[in-house]
């Protein structure tokens, strides 16, 4: 797990700027979707994310193999006449009605909707807010909830694409993934939660030798988008790692 993370990281190093640009690419795309009304943009942006997923499995596979990041890559799982469009469609369809179904069932065991919808929109300062208990309560089960079906999904992508599995069967497939190395994947968020907390660390330190909160929030926006794009560069060492053991882990 340990090892996922180190490679992500070196793999972003590589070519910083064209992962952190696929990063913002989706992030813009996003934020487009999101305008859509009656909250279909967020259901698409929910559908879309397996894509996502794949286009940064590629684009780390191409630096592995010495050639540039293209923005194009994101969509490159789409693209030719064999492309599985239809599944990743199915695949996307599924993410989305079961992300539904976790958030309803979060909403039923966590606080009050009605209270924390009264906090959400009476608390004006950010910190205030995260450290509501009742906020906190409704994200640790938004997070139990979520984590588990995240890892079924984990591997979907690649099998759909490189495997040419159905998207049962590649679901499947995925699961069992999972449950046989859970512990490298338990070790792999825990590496990325530390370091996570020590860039909080190190920005709450910059905020006390920097009197300017500018320039202290601007370094922690860079360091978090440069630690989302190290994440989903090792995405690929993951999937390679289960299902390809024989090889190494960096080879494509």
């Amino acid at each position: 797990g340990l090892m996922w993370v180190r490679q992500g990281i070196l793999a972003c190093r590589q070519q910083p700027l064209g992962f952190v640009g696929l990063l913002g690419l989706f992030g813009c795309v996003a934020l487009l979707m999101v305008g859509l009304p009656a909250r279909i943009g967020s259901i698409l942006v929910v559908g879309v994310m397996p894509v996502m997923w794949m286009g940064f499995m590629l684009a780390t596979r191409r630096v592995l193999t010495g050639q540039r990041i293209t923005l194009s890559v994101m969509f490159e799982s789409l693209k030719g006449p064999d492309a599985p469009r239809r599944q990743f469609a199915i695949l996307g369809g599924v993410y989305v009605v079961v992300t539904l179904l976790i958030m309803q069932i979060a909403q039923w065991l966590g606080p009050d909707p009605d209270a924390l919808e009264k906090i959400m929109t009476t608390t004006e300062d950010a910190a205030a807010l995260f450290g509501n208990p009742l906020v906190q309560e409704d994200m640790l089960w938004r997070m139990a909830l979520t984590i588990p079906v995240s890892l079924i999904f984990w591997h979907t992508p690649a099998l759909i694409l490189w495997a040419k599995l159905p998207v049962p069967k590649a679901l499947f497939f995925s699961a069992v993934a999972t449950w046989r190395n859970i512990g490298a994947f338990m070790t792999y968020g825990l590496g990325w939660l530390g370091i996570m907390l020590v860039i909080a660390l190190l920005d709450r330190a910059l905020m006390a030798i920097i009197p300017e909160p500018l320039i202290a929030n601007m370094a922690a926006i860079v360091a978090s988008m440069w630690l989302a794009a190290a994440f989903y560069a090792s995405l690929y060492f993951t999937v390679v790692d289960c299902f390809e053991p024989q090889k190494s882990p960096t080879e494509p």
